[in-house]
C-alpha cells in the first residue's frame, strides 16, 4: 500500500524553515499527500536527535548544515553524500535505517541546466568552500568544468575542497589560490559561483566580485534571497546570465520530496510557490 502520511524533521534556521516547509506542504497538496514539518533543535546531540526521530515515526530530515560528527552517526550514505561529506536529507527506511543523501549536487545540476543552458564551462572560479560551496564544487567537476579555482577567507579549506574535488575528477580541475588574486582569475572566467555564507564574508571579497563582474561573465549567487545590493542583483544589472540560489533551493527540496515520497516533485510549480514565498509584500497588494 503506498504510503500517504509523512512527518519529516527540518534543521534549519527559521527563515529557511518556513520556506523549505511550505514548499513541501504545498507539493504536497498537489499529490494529495499529508506531509507534516517540524522545526528541529539543531543544539542536541546529533545520535540522539536520529534516535529519538526514529522511535517517534519521523519519515526524513532535512539538515541545512551537516558537520562530520552527524554524518558519522547516520547507518549509511548515498553516493553523492560519500562523495562530498555532506548530508542534507536522511530517510529513515522500513528497518529504522537512517541514510543520509546530499541533494545539493543534483539540485545545482538541475537548476544550473535550467538557468544556464550552454554556458560556458573553460575557467570557472568559485569563492566559498563549505556548506553548499562544497556540493557545488563537486557537481561543477562532474559537469566537465576545465579549470575550478577555489578561493575562500580561510585558504585551507579552499585547499581541502580542491584535494577532495579531485579525488573523484580523472581530470582534477580544481585548484585553490588565496584571495588577492582573485580579481587576476576572475578576468579568465567564464563563470562565476559566490558560495561565500553570509556570516563569513570578508568586506573586501564581495567588493571585488561586484567590481569584477562583465556582461560575458555568467553568475551564480547561492544567496537564495538577494537583497538590494547583492551580487545578483549588480549581476542582472549589468546584463549577466545569472543563476539564483533561490532555483536550487528549489530543486534541492523537489529533490528531497522525491527521496521522502517516492513521487516526482512538479519543479515548475515548486518554482511559482518560491517566487510567491519571497516575493515582496507590495507584490501582493
Amino acid at each position: 500500500m503506498n504510503q500517504h502520511s509523512y512527518l519529516v524533521g527540518l534543521i534549519a534556521p527559521g527563515a529557511e524553515f518556513s520556506v523549505s516547509s511550505e514548499l513541501h506542504r504545498r507539493e504536497a497538496e498537489r499529490h494529495h499527500l499529508r506531509y507534516l514539518c517540524r522545526h528541529l533543535n539543531c543544539r542536541r546531540d546529533f545520535g540522539t536527535l536520529l534516535d529519538d526521530c526514529r522511535v517517534f515515526g519521523f519519515s526524513a530530515l532535512g539538515v541545512a548544515t551537516s558537520t562530520d560528527h552527524q554524518v558519522k552517526a547516520l547507518d549509511g550514505l548515498s553516493r553523492d553524500a560519500a562523495r562530498t561529506g555532506t548530508v542534507t536529507t536522511v530517510i529513515y527506511d522500513t528497518d529504522g535505517r537512517a541514510t543520509g543523501h546530499d541533494t545539493g549536487m543534483d539540485a545545482f545540476t538541475a537548476a544550473f541546466a535550467r538557468s544556464l543552458p550552454g554556458a560556458a564551462l573553460s575557467r570557472v572560479v568559485q569563492v566559498g568552500a563549505t556548506g553548499a560551496g562544497v556540493s557545488t564544487a563537486h557537481a561543477l567537476a562532474e559537469r566537465g568544468v576545465e579549470h575550478l579555482t577555489l578561493i575562500d577567507t580561510d585558504p585551507s579549506r579552499a585547499s581541502a575542497l580542491a584535494e577532495a574535488v579531485n579525488r573523484h575528477a580523472a581530470h582534477r580541475p580544481a585548484t585553490a589560490r588565496p584571495a588577492e588574486v582573485l580579481d587576476h582569475h576572475l578576468k579568465q572566467a567564464d563563470g562565476l559561483v559566490n558560495a561565500l555564507p553570509p556570516t563569513e564574508e570578508s568586506d573586501r571579497l564581495p567588493q571585488v566580485l561586484t567590481e569584477s563582474l562583465r556582461s560575458d561573465l555568467w553568475i551564480c549567487d547561492l544567496d537564495h534571497r538577494p537583497g538590494p545590493g547583492s551580487l545578483a542583483r549588480a549581476a542582472r544589472a549589468l546584463g549577466c546570465p545569472v543563476l539564483q540560489g533561490g532555483s536550487v533551493l528549489v530543486h534541492a527540496a523537489a529533490r528531497n520530496f522525491q527521496l521522502v515520497t517516492g513521487r516526482q516533485a512538479h519543479t515548475s510549480h515548486m518554482l511559482g510557490d518560491f517566487a510567491d514565498l519571497t516575493a515582496e509584500p507590495a507584490a501582493h497588494s
